[in-house]
């Protein structure tokens, strides 16, 4: 059966929204074969530095290197920085029930009697009848009465509090620098893998600022990552459009947003992202809680595929599955069923970039062109730039990237449509007939990035 041309659905052999999972215990037991499987069906990984130590990390990162090696397909690796939040100290499960009154003390850890936070932000940022978030909103605690170093609250519904529980205060953001001195030394740790690191992803930026502070501090430890910028608190929406204009990469932190906009308005500020980051042309993600019941169901919900199929029909570069393949019992399970649903996407991407110059109208001439011709887009490029001004046009199929740098395919690997090749070459002439014999089988529009003077062209009808 045929499908409609434009916005709608085309008949695709790959997704042009990239899938992203994170790493984590359930991934680390995964037999050689599952993992294998794992890794075909995504097109990046994530390690979120609050779980996992530098020997994890290193472990996590060579595994995903090695399956690149074997197959010849680059992934992007994306570290995840735990930001300057503020979470429970050490502590045995606290199992709160609604109507209990809470104690919250300033400490590192506790007997289990009162939860412990080892931050004097918090008992500087909240007042009496603020409402205090947990366990991603699902516990919520009104506080009732607060001191220098202690607070207490009632708790409006029930949950089991663990150590290292993000802690948000409705409508309040803590006054507290970023980078935070736990992420400082989570980047030092790692530094000797740098170069292994496509992607450093931002928590609880609310700056350009604060974005300014980690590029420095990357560069200063010798890192040449990308910066995704995560979009997750109110501080962060009102800053909105500097944010993504100073971003590589901008995500919708969903789990947190969630804690401060509550549930209702989440998808408003959601769509209010994604409109952002097309108007710039700036790759953009979606992040939590996707395929949530997978952590312990082998098959998602109906509502859970919708959203899935409705988000990525906006436009989005990624999808990134979180708990449901880090700790989750199926996270071989949540990638498949990922990719099933996104190879099915009906596309309505709602906003078109700004036009910011000649080599802007240059990509988008590319593919308008090829979607007039039913072809694919052949690429090759030295440092991704035009094959990333590509795809924020929003091309309808497939564009295949040559490049000789595999730091390079790495990074475009989670980028809109593209389908990343490492294709040593002295030059974009010889570059581009090595990734033309090896593509060009079907109808192409194929070119090289772009370098001033006369600009070639090829196309096969």
């Amino acid at each position: 059966m045929s499908a409609p041309r434009g916005d709608h659905a085309i008949l695709r052999a790959r997704s042009l929204t990239k899938r992203v999972a994170t790493l984590g215990p359930s991934t680390d037991v995964l037999r050689p074969d599952e993992l294998i499987k794992f890794l075909d069906l995504i097109d990046g990984v994530r390690i979120n530095l609050a779980h996992a130590s530098p020997n994890e990390v290193k472990f996590r990162i060579e595994a995903v290197r090695s399956y690149e090696k074997a197959k010849n397909r680059p992934l992007a690796v994306i570290v995840d920085l735990k930001g300057p939040s503020i979470r429970v100290g050490s502590t045995s499960p606290i199992n709160v029930q609604e109507g209990e009154v809470v104690k919250f003390k300033l400490s590192d850890k506790s007997d289990g009697t009162y939860i412990p936070v080892p931050n004097k932000a918090f008992f500087s940022a909240v007042e009496q009848n603020d409402v205090i978030l947990m366990l991603d909103g699902r516990l919520r605690l009104k506080v009732t009465n607060t001191g220098p170093d202690w607070i207490e609250a009632v708790a409006e519904s029930s949950g089991v509090i663990t150590g290292g529980k993000a802690i948000v205060v409705e409508g309040k953001d803590y006054d507290i620098s970023t980078p935070a001195e736990e992420d400082v030394e989570a980047l030092k740790a790692i530094s000797p893998i740098r170069d292994n690191i496509d992607y450093v992803a931002i928590s609880l930026a609310k700056s350009c600022k604060d974005v300014d502070s980690v590029r420095s501090l990357l560069m200063e430890l010798g890192f040449q990552s990308q910066v995704a910028v995560k979009i997750e608190t109110k501080g962060a929406v009102n800053n909105l459009e500097e944010l993504v204009q100073c971003s590589d990469y901008v995500v919708v932190a969903r789990g947190d947003l969630g804690l401060h906009y509550g549930l209702d308005a989440l998808p408003i500020v959601q769509r209010r992202i994604v409109h952002t980051s097309l108007k710039y042309g700036k790759p953009i993600a979606v992040a939590t809680q996707l395929l949530d019941s997978m952590q312990s169901s082998p098959i998602p919900t109906r509502a859970e595929i919708n959203d899935v199929f409705t988000t990525a029909s906006m436009g989005v570069d990624s999808l990134w599955l979180t708990n449901e393949t880090a700790s989750g019992k199926y996270p071989l399970a949540a990638v498949s069923w990922l990719s099933r649903i996104l190879m099915n996407v009906e596309y309505q991407i709602p906003q078109s970039p700004l036009l910011q110059n000649s080599r802007d109208r240059f990509a988008k001439g590319l593919v308008e062109l090829a979607q007039d011709l039913g072809a694919n887009i052949l690429v090759f490029s030295m440092s991704g730039t035009l094959a990333r001004r590509i795809a924020k046009f929003r091309p309808r199929s497939v564009v295949y990237v040559g490049t000789p740098n595999v730091r390079v395919a790495r990074s475009l690997s989670i980028v809109w449509a593209l389908e990343p090749l490492y294709i040593p070459a002295e030059n974009y002439e010889e570059g581009l007939e090595k990734l033309i014999s090896l593509k060009g089988t079907t109808p192409f529009v194929a070119t090289y990035g772009i370098r001033g003077g006369v600009h070639s062209v090829k196309v096969k009808l």
